[in-house]
C-alpha cells in the first residue's frame, strides 16, 4: 500500500521507474508530526531531467502509438485515469493528508475534484474542432488546432492532485507529451498520478516524472530548447523568472501565480451565508491557497456585527490531526512557512491592527510536533500595509471597512494581484456591477472558492497569464494553424501582378 511509511517515490522516464543517476534521495516529513518521514523520493539530476525531456520529445516527434493523432486513444486513457483515481480515492487522500497536512475531509474532496478534471478533458480530446471558410475567389482557408508539443509542467504543493490534473489532463487531451516536475514537499502525490496514467494506458514516454530541486531540475526544464511550453503554478517571483527565461526563446508559457483576494460584504448581505462562505475561503487548507479569502471588506454600517459573527464562527474551528475526521484545519506545510506566517502576525501586532482572533503558534501535546498556527483575524487593517498587499499563504486574514460601492471596488483592485474575488449583496444588480469592475479572473457572487472543471482558473495582473480548466484550459496546450488551398486554378493569379507583369 502506498500509505505505508515512508512511501517510496521513484523517477519515471520513458515508462520506467528508476532511481536518480546520482543515487541521491530526499525525504519529506509529515507537517503534522515532523518526527515521521512520510516520503522518500529520488533526487533527480540535470541529466535525469534531460533524459526525461528526450523521452517526451521522441514520443511526440515519432507519434508513439499514434498518441498525437489518435484522439480516441487519448479519450480512453483520460476516462480510465479518472476512474482509477476514484477507485484509489482513499489511498490518494492519505497521500495528500500525509504530505500536505490537509484535513481528511478536505483531502477526500480534493481527490474527487482531480477525477472530475480528467473526466472533463477526456470528453474534449475528441472535440478539437477547427474552422473552414471559402473566400470569394473560391480558395479555401482551414484553421486547424494542433498540440503544442512537449510541455514542462511545474506544479505546487498546496493542492498537489487537482493542480497537477488541471495541467496534465488538458495537455494530454490535446495530444502533447509531458515532463512533470512536482513541488519537493509533495513528490508522492505527483508520482501516484503518473502511475495511474500508465495503468490507464498512456504510452511510454508520453508522461515523464522528475522529482528534485527547482534550482537544478526545474531550471533545466525551463531552459531546454526541446521543451515547447512551460506551465507553472506557484509563487509570483518564481513565475516572473520563468517568464523571463522563456522569453529568450519565445517559448510558450502560462503562469498561475499569487493572489490577495477581496471578499466584499454589503450591508444587505445574508449574514449567515456570507460569514460561512468567508470562513470557508479563509481557512480551507489552513489558508495555503492562492485563491484564499485574505482580505475581508465589510460595509461600515454592518462592520462590527458581521465581524463579530465571523469571529464567533472562527472560534468553532478545530485545529489538529489531519487524520481526525473532526479536524477543520491542519498545519502549515513547513517550518519556513510557519515562520513566515508568524512574522506576518507579528507585523500586524506591531502595526497596531486589532487582533480579534488567534495570533499564536499552537503549543502543547501533539501541537509541539507539527507546524500549527491558530486561525487569525486582524481588523482595521490598512490596505496599503504588508497585511493588505502581500500574499501570506496562511490562516491570517485582513479585515477592513468601506463606505460605499465605489470604495469597495477601489479597495478590491488596490493590490498587485487579480486572481479571485467574492461579492455578497441582496441586490443582484449591484453584485453584477461590482463583479464587472473588479479586476480578477474569477468573481464569486454569493459563494466562495468554487472551482468547477467547467469554469476557468487564472488571473489578471501579477496573478499570472493563461487560463486553466474549462475549454480555455485546452487552448494553453494548442497552436492554431492556417492551411490555405487555392481554389482558382489560375497559374497567373491577380496578386502575382504586383511582381510579374505577364
Amino acid at each position: 500500500m502506498a500509505t505505508q511509511q515512508p512511501m517510496q517515490c521513484p523517477l519515471v522516464i520513458n515508462g520506467r521507474e528508476m532511481e536518480a543517476t546520482g543515487g541521491r534521495r530526499f525525504s519529506r516529513e509529515n507537517p503534522a508530526n515532523v518526527n515521521q518521514v512520510v516520503t522518500e523520493a529520488a533526487e533527480a539530476t540535470a541529466e535525469d531531467m534531460r533524459n526525461a525531456i528526450h523521452a517526451s520529445r521522441r514520443a511526440f516527434d515519432t507519434n508513439t502509438e499514434s498518441w498525437v493523432t489518435n484522439y480516441k486513444l487519448r479519450e480512453r486513457v483520460l476516462f480510465k485515469a479518472g476512474e482509477l483515481i476514484r477507485q484509489n480515492a482513499e489511498r490518494l487522500a492519505d497521500v495528500v493528508r500525509l504530505e500536505v497536512g490537509m484535513p481528511a475531509r478536505q483531502a477526500a474532496v480534493h481527490v474527487s475534484a482531480a477525477a472530475d478534471v480528467f473526466e472533463f478533458y477526456a470528453g474534449f480530446a475528441s472535440k478539437m474542432y477547427g474552422e473552414t471558410m471559402f473566400l470569394p475567389t473560391g480558395s479555401q482557408v482551414n484553421l486547424v488546432k494542433e498540440p503544442i508539443g512537449v510541455v514542462g509542467l511545474i506544479t505546487p504543493w498546496n493542492f498537489p492532485l487537482t493542480q497537477t490534473a488541471r495541467k496534465v489532463a488538458p495537455a494530454l487531451a490535446a495530444g502533447c507529451t509531458v515532463v512533470l516536475k512536482p513541488a519537493s514537499y509533495t513528490p508522492m502525490a505527483g508520482y501516484e498520478l503518473v502511475r495511474i496514467l500508465h495503468e490507464a494506458g498512456v504510452p511510454k514516454g508520453v508522461i515523464n516524472f522528475i522529482s528534485g530541486p527547482g534550482s537544478t531540475v526545474g531550471d533545466e526544464l525551463v531552459r531546454s530548447s526541446s521543451v515547447d511550453k512551460i506551465s507553472f503554478t506557484g509563487e509570483t517571483g518564481t513565475g516572473k523568472s520563468i517568464a523571463a527565461q522563456a522569453a529568450n526563446e519565445i517559448k510558450r508559457v502560462s503562469l498561475e501565480l499569487g493572489g490577495k483576494a477581496p471578499y466584499v460584504v454589503f450591508e444587505d448581505a445574508d449574514f449567515e451565508g456570507a460569514s460561512r462562505a468567508a470562513i470557508f475561503g479563509m481557512f480551507r487548507n489552513a489558508g495555503q491557497a492562492c485563491g484564499a479569502t485574505t482580505r475581508l471588506l465589510i460595509q461600515e454600517s454592518i462592520h462590527d456585527a458581521f465581524l463579530e459573527h465571523v469571529v464567533r464562527l472562527g472560534r468553532t474551528l478545530q485545529v489538529g490531526d489531519p487524520a481526525d475526521q473532526a479536524t477543520d484545519m491542519g498545519p502549515m506545510i513547513s517550518r519556513n512557512q510557519e515562520r513566515t506566517v508568524m512574522d506576518y502576525i507579528k507585523f500586524g501586532q506591531d502595526a497596531g491592527f486589532d487582533l480579534v482572533l488567534g495570533g499564536n503558534k499552537l503549543q502543547g501535546g501533539d501541537f509541539d510536533n507539527g507546524y500549527f498556527v491558530e486561525p487569525t483575524i486582524f481588523a482595521n487593517v490598512d490596505n496599503s500595509s504588508k497585511l493588505g498587499q502581500e500574499e501570506i499563504f496562511g490562516p491570517v486574514i485582513a479585515v477592513m471597512s468601506f463606505k460605499d460601492e465605489e470604495e469597495a471596488i477601489h479597495l478590491s483592485n488596490d493590490v498587485p494581484f487579480g486572481l479571485v474575488a467574492g461579492v455578497w449583496s441582496g441586490d443582484h444588480a449591484r453584485t453584477l456591477r461590482v463583479a464587472r469592475q473588479i479586476k480578477a479572473g474569477t468573481v464569486w457572487i454569493r459563494d466562495n472558492y468554487q472551482q468547477p472543471a467547467e469554469g476557468i482558473w487564472g488571473g489578471f495582473k501579477e496573478s499570472g497569464m493563461g487560463r486553466e480548466l474549462g475549454p480555455y484550459g485546452m487552448d494553453d496546450f494548442m497552436e492554431v494553424k492556417q492551411i490555405f488551398t487555392d481554389g482558382t486554378g489560375l497559374a497567373m493569379k491577380p496578386a502575382y501582378r504586383q511582381v510579374i507583369k505577364e
